[in-house]
């Protein structure tokens, strides 16, 4: 063999060789460079006009500000108010395929409340410095009037209506059951004063009612058969309660003031007499609370914190705060508590209210008292 053949043959072998070694260097330094730079796990893009937080558990469902939701389980729709203008629109539970139910403008609309099938609506309207009522049914297409001196307006069924109503010239305020344009009117009993909260006690021919929730005065809560009869007490000696009936009318929530102009909230349940008073130990209130169909359950909203020398209910009511919540989800038999969602864990503030699931309880939606729009957690 020649030296120049010797030569050429040698330098292929080293040739080779380097190239090996070259690709084994460059394959270990790359992966050690990725080992030596981990990945942010924030520099996910992320929608700014997306307001669910990155675990995707809660979603915003309105575009706009609303006003009284009413979820169709039937149908997997909720129909609700522009806050804006009173129109009324109706969306699916992601929020899509939005579809105007009216285009009329209502001026001056504070709150309207829903017949339970949907058909039929009681709005509020702020005339002047006169609250006045409106009934309308959506079937018939006809509107009802229903002046200034009916108040504190509540559905007892698709075709009933439990309201206070005070009259001028006796100067008394009384409770009372009609058609929901105002026809075929009875009273159910005489009132102390018109500031009251109404709820049928469910599964019960009974009616519940007690003062509006005020941390200054202690809060009697009654009943009463809707045909009328005696009041009979079912609590009282807390300041500043409010209540939710469960779905079976066994059990009530309580939520009230720790003492009269207190600045602590507590949450707690009754039975459906008014007695085995619990303590829950939980710092919210009813208006963040909502009852499962087990009637034992409930899905709650937890302030995190509140500020201090505040008078609960009162300055939460009037809207002097708002507060920064959790979600959470207790067993009221059990005790047994877990967290769905913690404050930590979303991108804008929520402050929720009016709080409700749908059928099968796989969602609960809510409206943030910061922006007014309704949202949705998947449970």
């Amino acid at each position: 063999m020649s030296l120049s053949k010797k030569i050429f043959i040698t330098s292929s072998v080293l040739l080779a060789v380097v190239l090996i070694f070259w690709g084994i260097y460059s394959l270990s330094f790359s992966n050690k460079t990725d080992e030596a730079t981990p990945k942010d796990p924030n520099t996910t893009a992320v929608d700014p006009k997306n307001t669910a937080p990155s675990n995707a558990q809660i979603q915003q469902i309105s575009e706009e500000a609303i006003l009284a939701p009413f979820i169709d389980t039937k149908n997997f729709t909720i129909k609700y108010y522009a806050k804006e203008n009173g129109r009324i629109y109706q969306i699916d539970f992601d929020g899509k395929h939005k579809k105007t139910i009216s285009d009329i403008d209502l001026p001056g609309l504070v709150d309207s409340r829903w017949s339970p099938d949907g058909t039929k609506v009681i709005s509020k309207f702020l005339r002047g410095n006169a609250i006045q009522h409106s009934y309308y049914n959506f079937i018939a297409k006809k509107n009802n009037p229903l002046g200034d001196k009916l108040s504190n307006i509540v559905w007892q069924s698709d075709n009933k209506i439990f309201y206070t109503y005070y009259d001028t010239k006796t100067q008394q305020h009384t409770l009372n059951i009609s058609n929901p344009d105002g026809s075929d009117w009875v009273k159910i009993t005489s009132l102390p004063h018109g500031n009251i909260s109404i709820a049928q006690i469910p599964r019960t021919g009974l009616v519940s009612f007690w003062n509006t929730p005020n941390a200054f005065f202690e809060t009697d809560f009654k009943s009463t058969l809707v045909i009328g009869g005696e009041n009979k007490p079912i609590f009282k000696e807390k300041f500043g309660a409010d209540y939710l009936w469960n779905n079976g009318g066994t059990s009530a929530l309580i939520s009230h003031s720790d003492q009269k102009s207190g600045s602590q909230i507590q949450l707690a349940t009754i039975n459906g007499k008014g007695g085995e008073y619990k303590n829950l130990d939980i710092a919210t209130f009813v208006s963040k609370c909502a009852w499962s169909k087990d009637n034992k359950t409930i899905y709650y909203a937890l302030p995190d914190t509140m500020p201090a020398n505040m008078i609960l209910p009162n300055d939460y009511q009037d809207k002097k705060f708002n507060t920064k919540d959790s979600f959470w989800k207790f067993n009221t038999i059990t005790g047994e508590k877990s967290k769905l969602i913690g404050a930590d864990k979303m991108l804008i503030d929520i402050d929720a209210t009016k709080l409700f699931l749908n059928a099968d309880e796989s969602m609960l939606f809510f409206v943030n008292r910061t922006d007014d729009k309704l949202y949705r957690i998947d449970l």
